[in-house]
């Protein structure tokens, strides 16, 4: 999955989970990155970044600056899909690098409906999910994605309907699927967390004990697997 900024896997990622269309808002662009790397490659003939810092925003129109892309970009400083309007017709927005309950109360406040979205939330993944279902969007690509020491998760979403069962809520679809190396490690990270825990209060509530049950439901999916293939 190469990129030519040389971008993270995290980023990558994200890069590449937006489908080839002809504009895309880049929300909370940050230092400007994923709205280089979506004109470099390509993904979009023209890209809105917005951030509610004008700092990001400098940030953002230098890259863009010493690329040679400007004109591809619009810059707009203000939070969330505020500073966007209908007439801007945008078909895709990227949302990464926040919390998905902040992810969440910038879709709750847009007055944009865009066709797909591709969100990288720092915390609240499951909660994020369920909120998706819940306004009308199918969850298409759901992974985990190992950057240095840290897991995350990246939500490729498109307008429609969908179940999804508690399993593929707590974990993502794709990672079911998938249960590739990283997710796998993820959960093995997450478990053994809350077992630290265990140690330290003594007794579970009922929140990490569920978890636990969900966890070892995932591992025993993936050992079956391995089984089957022949692997250990």
């Amino acid at each position: 999955m190469a990129t030519v900024l040389n971008l993270g896997t995290r980023l990558e990622t994200i890069v590449s989970y937006c489908s080839r269309t002809r504009t895309i808002a880049d929300i909370g662009c940050d230092h400007g990155q994923v709205t280089a790397e979506l004109i470099l490659q390509a993904k979009a003939y023209n890209v809105i970044a917005t951030d509610i810092s004008s700092a990001s925003i400098n940030k953002a129109v230098r890259l863009c600056s010493q690329l040679n892309i400007l004109p591809f970009v619009s810059f707009r400083e203000g939070d969330g899909f505020q500073p966007i309007t209908k007439y801007d017709s945008i078909d895709c927005a990227v949302i990464a690098g926040m919390g998905g309950s902040e992810i969440i109360k910038i879709l709750q406040e847009s007055k944009i409906r865009v066709n797909e979205l591709v969100l990288q939330p720092m915390t609240d993944a499951v909660k994020l999910r369920g909120y998706l279902l819940q306004i009308n969007f199918k969850i298409v690509k759901d992974v985990t994605v190992k950057e240095g020491d840290k897991y995350y998760n990246i939500i490729k979403a498109k307008t429609g309907k969908m179940k999804i069962t508690e399993l593929e809520l707590y974990f993502g679809v794709t990672n079911l699927e998938e249960l590739s190396t990283e997710f796998i490690e993820s959960i093995r990270v997450e478990r053994a967390k809350i077992f630290k825990i265990k140690e330290l209060v003594g007794e579970l509530n009922k929140d990490y004990k569920a978890q636990i049950k969900r966890i070892d439901k995932v591992l025993k999916l993936y050992y079956e697997k391995q089984k089957s293939e022949g692997r250990k």
